[in-house]
């Protein structure tokens, strides 16, 4: 079985290395984590390109046909919805997978034989 570590003597050696061994790392990567993201809010922020008219107008065409194809698509799967609760009444039917058909031969020297007679 595993020892535990309710020893006070491991404990202690646990604590000590991290904090002189652990400690130190986890703080440097702390600082340099710290640095990169002052970094990253310090730099001024990218401006996205700005959509003419003619763009803006054909994404809202666009936007109506592919709100009339979810409209219609909605529809239809309610009809399904429907439909199929139907045959969900009463028991729920297990199904059962199908047993392996492959059988292998048994190895001729594994096979019994008749009962010899001395």
């Amino acid at each position: 079985m595993a020892k535990s570590i309710r020893a006070s003597v491991s404990k202690r050696n646990r604590a000590t290395l991290r904090k002189k061994v652990f400690g130190p790392v986890v703080d440097a990567r702390t600082e340099r984590l710290a640095a990169k993201l002052q970094e990253l809010a310090s730099q001024p922020r990218p401006k996205a390109p700005e959509k003419s008219k003619k763009e803006m107008e054909s994404d809202d065409t666009a936007d109506q046909s592919s709100s009339a194809k979810a409209a219609s698509a909605d529809e239809a799967m309610d009809i399904d919805i429907k439909s199929s609760k139907r045959h969900q009444k009463g028991r729920v039917q297990k199904t059962k997978k199908p047993r392996n058909n492959i059988v292998f031969k048994a190895h001729p020297s594994k096979t019994k034989k008749g009962p010899k007679r001395k």
